[in-house]
């Protein structure tokens, strides 16, 4: 927990920083807008509600959907991936999240399954800082293992990354440090040649990618919509980034009354 006390007060300084010259976020960092591409949300539905919770997605314009699996067996596992296929075509991207749940040789005999299932990743197949585990797992499957959202600073990112144990990055701003640990994060990614998404936190998150090289894909949620004054917008699935200043995040502050206690 200090450590996202400490990642809030680096954004809110960042913002102000932003505010007292009058630029937007994105242009103080050195970054440009540009359109960055979310995907939407799946629970742990079953293949039906799986199957519906993207239909829904792809319907509100998103162009890749994440599902959570790790149900009693890999059949199951599967029937869940292919009912979302099913549900919504071709050419809608599939990732899947695990949420650290097998071991390492659970998760390679899964993905020997799921390898054939066209997934663009496969998250936290197993536990978050078994970084020699989730390498063995990387180096035998075909589909892309994606890590990050529980690394907490940039010396977990390093030491996951010097291990081999993602293909792929998504780091949590509150997590990684702020604006000033995603900033690393996402020079040390281009280091490596890694493709960086996000963890949750989208408003502020679509402007880091902004400013990030290897930009890949935007977690999306609307968790804070009902307090905010001016939702992140997004349209046909893609994140539209405004020239406010600051981080471009503004509370409702009479919605926000509402849930004081």
């Amino acid at each position: 927990m200090v450590g996202m006390a400490l990642a809030a007060i680096d954004m809110a300084m960042w913002d102000a920083l932003a505010r007292i010259h009058d630029l937007p976020l994105v242009r103080l960092l050195g970054g440009s807008v540009k359109p960055i591409r979310c995907y939407g949300p799946v629970g742990f539905d079953g293949e039906e509600g799986s199957a519906r919770a993207a239909e829904r997605a792809v319907s509100r314009g998103f162009r890749g959907v994440k599902a959570k699996i790790g149900y009693a067996t890999v059949k199951e596992d599967v029937n869940v991936v292919r009912a979302m296929r099913k549900a919504v075509g071709p050419d809608v991207a599939i990732m899947v999240d695990y949420n650290q749940c097998l071991t390492p040789a659970e998760a390679i005999a899964r993905l020997r399954v799921l390898d054939d299932e066209g997934l663009v990743w496969v998250e936290e197949p197993t536990l978050a800082h078994d970084y020699a585990g989730h390498a063995r797992v990387s180096r035998e499957a075909r589909t892309p293992i994606q890590c990050g959202e529980n690394w907490w600073g940039i010396l977990d990112m390093r030491h996951a990354i010097e291990a081999g144990a993602s293909d792929l990055v998504m780091p949590d701003v509150m997590k990684i440090g702020g604006v000033t640990g995603w900033l690393r994060a996402a020079t040390l990614a281009q280091a490596n040649n890694l493709q960086v998404s996000s963890h949750l936190w989208p408003e502020i998150s679509a402007r880091l990618l902004c400013c990030t090289p290897t930009a890949h894909w935007l977690e999306y949620a609307d968790w804070w919509n009902p307090i905010l004054a001016e939702p992140l917008r997004v349209v046909d699935g893609i994140a539209i980034v405004d020239d406010a200043p600051g981080s471009g995040v503004e509370w409702d502050e009479a919605a926000v009354q509402r849930y004081v206690v």
